[in-house]
C-alpha cells in the first residue's frame, strides 16, 4: 500500500463553471449590497486595488511579455534579482563628507561586504 494518494481516482464533487464578470457582480451586489467600484481600497502609496482583476485588466499592458534579465529590461536587470543572493545590501551614501562615506563603506568591506550599490539621495 503507498502513502500517497492518487488524486486521479477522486472525482470532482462541484461543476466547473465558465468565469463570468457580470454574474460575479450580481453575486457581490446580492452578498455586500454595494457595487465593485465602492469595494475599490487604496493603499498606502495611493494605488487604487480592485475586488476582483480580469485579463482586460492586463490587456494593455506592455511590461507582460517581458522577462526580467532580458533586453529591453523593464522587468528588472536579474531574472531572480536577488532571490539568490540573500545577503546584498544596498548602501545609500548619506554622509556629511565625503571621508565619512568612504570609511563606512571601507569598514563594511572590511567586515565581508562584498559589493556596494551607491546612491545619491
Amino acid at each position: 500500500m503507498t502513502k500517497t494518494p492518487d488524486f486521479t481516482a477522486i472525482g470532482y464533487l462541484g461543476e466547473v463553471q465558465p468565469a463570468d464578470y457580470s454574474a460575479w457582480e450580481k453575486a457581490v451586489r446580492a452578498e455586500t449590497s454595494l457595487t465593485p467600484d465602492e469595494l475599490v481600497w487604496r493603499t498606502m502609496e495611493q494605488i487604487d486595488v480592485k475586488p476582483l482583476y480580469t485579463a482586460a485588466d492586463i490587456a494593455n499592458l506592455e511590461h507582460i511579455g517581458f522577462t526580467a534579465g532580458l533586453p529591453p529590461f523593464l522587468r528588472g536587470p536579474y531574472p531572480a534579482m536577488y532571490v539568490t543572493r540573500p545577503w546584498t545590501i544596498r548602501q545609500y551614501a548619506g554622509f556629511s563628507t565625503a571621508e565619512e562615506s568612504n570609511a563606512f563603506y571601507r569598514r563594511n568591506l572590511a567586515a565581508g561586504q562584498r559589493g556596494l550599490s551607491i546612491a545619491s539621495i
